[in-house]
């Protein structure tokens, strides 16, 4: 995870990361395209920044509800913005793509890295599509 954080380090510092990102994720994945038409793009990067820093931390993180990506999880479900589960192995190869033109050092094991790192918590986003599971009780 170590490996992943410090490659996200070098991608932030690049001001076209983020930009760019949406540009190759809308190439990999067109139909997610009209889903960012009013989009804010400014604020989206900032929100992109934000929630890709908590994949990166996730696997760390006490697993108890809510978690740290309760609440991302929660905007990307099929009540709010409906994002399909099967769109985030292409948000992933997009994610990757970007690391692997932006940061000088990326190789092989960065990239296992960085797929290592955001597995947990694209799986979570994933679980969570059509809300939280009902409580035993």
């Amino acid at each position: 995870m170590a490996a992943a954080k410090a490659s996200y380090e070098r991608c932030c510092a690049d001001p076209e990361f983020f930009p760019g990102f949406y540009r190759t994720f809308f190439r990999n994945c067109p139909e997610i395209e009209q889903m960012f038409a009013k989009t804010d793009f400014e604020r989206q990067h900032q929100l992109l920044k934000h929630a890709i820093g908590l994949l990166l931390i996730f696997p760390n993180q006490d697993l108890s509800e809510p978690t740290i990506l309760t609440r991302v999880s929660e905007r990307h479900s099929q009540s709010e913005l409906d994002i399909d589960p099967a769109l985030y192995p292409k948000f992933v190869d997009s994610l990757i793509e970007r690391v692997q033109q932006h940061d000088p050092e990326f190789t092989t094991e960065t990239e296992e890295a960085w797929r290592q790192a955001v597995s947990k918590g694209v799986a979570y986003m994933q679980a969570q599509y059509r809300g939280p599971a009902p409580s035993a009780g």
